[in-house]
């Protein structure tokens, strides 16, 4: 069996730079999907191998002897449909597809709470929310092992070390720093969290206690609980 290896996409991104900063922390050898060769000193710091490409082409070149792959791209709020068409749905279902292919042990995906229900998101977020939920149920039904994260607003404020676990009926959101997604992510990657969707916003609650919170004695079987989203 390969030694684990992650592909994170979406690298050079928001989410995607703290992401890789915990895979380095955790000593999780890496790859980093960029866009730029302009880009790579960093991440070359982060002892991360490097592999150029364009998530609007085919990338699966950047899946050779991966075994974990974290998808963390996403659009920016001011570009548009298209934008959002291409990121947010169309190369994270490619993903899904060419970790099909490679068999990879598990994709973790960082989707949006809005996605639960596109159809109740505010007008400006409606196509965004629904691109994310195309993308979550096809990947849910694509065979591949996946963690599909949710979280509520984001903030670019340093980490909180806690999540809160939402779920249909959360009326308060507060929001949650994209340190602590990158960090749920990573905590997924360590522990295999499998078949899951998982809804979450600002809180007080360890990040491994909430885990803890969705799962059996045996922390590699998910179970039902409240928090987690099959929808």
């Amino acid at each position: 069996m390969l030694a684990m290896k992650v592909l994170l996409i979406g690298a050079h991104g928001r989410t995607g730079r703290p992401v890789a900063r915990r895979l380095h922390q955790h000593g999780i050898p890496f790859r980093a999907l960029l866009r730029k060769s302009a880009q790579k000193s960093e991440f070359a710091a982060l002892g991360a191998e490097i592999v150029l490409g364009d998530l609007n082409n085919d990338f699966s070149h950047a899946f050779d002897d991966i075994t974990h792959v974290i998808y963390a791209a996403g659009s920016a709020e001011t570009e548009g449909v298209q934008e959002e068409r291409a990121i947010d749905r169309d190369a994270v279902m490619r993903t899904a597809d060419y970790a099909k292919r490679r068999r990879v042990r598990q994709l973790v995906v960082v989707s949006a709470l809005l996605a639960l229900h596109p159809e109740k998101s505010p007008f400006a977020l409606r196509h965004y929310s629904r691109m994310k939920r195309e993308a979550d149920d096809y990947i849910a039904h694509r065979g591949v092992p996946y963690a599909i994260l949710r979280p509520g607003p984001l903030s670019d404020e340093p980490a909180h070390g806690g999540i809160a676990l939402a779920g249909e009926r959360t009326l308060n959101l507060p929001p949650v720093s994209r340190e602590d997604v990158a960090e749920l992510a990573v905590r997924c990657v360590m522990r295999g969290v499998k078949d899951i969707k998982i809804g979450f916003v600002g809180g007080n609650e360890p990040i491994d206690h909430a885990l803890d919170a969705l799962f059996a004695t045996d922390p590699l079987s998910p179970v039902l609980a409240r928090h987690i989203q099959r929808s």
